[in-house]
């Protein structure tokens, strides 16, 4: 398989993964929301000082790591290991290494809905998911991969 047909692959391949995984984030939802109204959530484990100093500390754990999701792109995109020299621009670069680091991505940005479920279950308050999951969602926005960046990346249209 030549270089640009692995390349349409998987990117069609992320941007299913990244779809997918963006319509989880409304599952957890509804999910949270459906047991916690049901009664089979179990009971609040964490006193309600302490569970409001989780929260935000998650809330600024999950901001801050959206916001290195680009900084972690570039870093995979752009490893070079110690010694050696960064490879010439003429060297064919893989799709399998933007693959990796949309896949990485996404799962930064899936991290900030698992906290925020988390916190549903130990509070048993299904609305501080809401700010979790835009966070998250907004996580997906920007770790879309959009043909456009492999495009420019690779060097070659597929």
């Amino acid at each position: 398989m030549d270089r640009a047909e692995m390349a349409k692959r998987l990117c069609f391949q992320a941007k299913t993964l990244s779809l997918g995984m963006a319509a989880a984030v409304l599952v957890y939802g509804a999910m949270a929301y459906y047991l916690i109204r049901m009664g089979k959530a179990g009971p609040e484990l964490l006193h309600p000082k302490t569970y409001v100093l989780v929260q935000y500390g998650l809330l600024f754990f999950s901001a801050a790591g959206i916001a290195m999701m680009v900084r972690l792109r570039e870093r995979i995109l752009n490893f070079v290991q110690k010694g050696s020299e960064a490879p010439p621009a003429d060297v064919p670069r893989h799709p399998q290494k933007l693959f990796l680091a949309t896949v990485l991505m996404m799962a930064a940005a899936e991290m900030p809905v698992l906290f925020g479920l988390v916190l549903v279950f130990l509070g048993r308050n299904f609305y501080v998911f809401l700010p979790f999951a835009a966070i998250s969602l907004a996580g997906f926005y920007f770790a879309f991969p959009k043909k456009q960046q492999w495009v420019d990346w690779l060097g070659t249209d597929f």
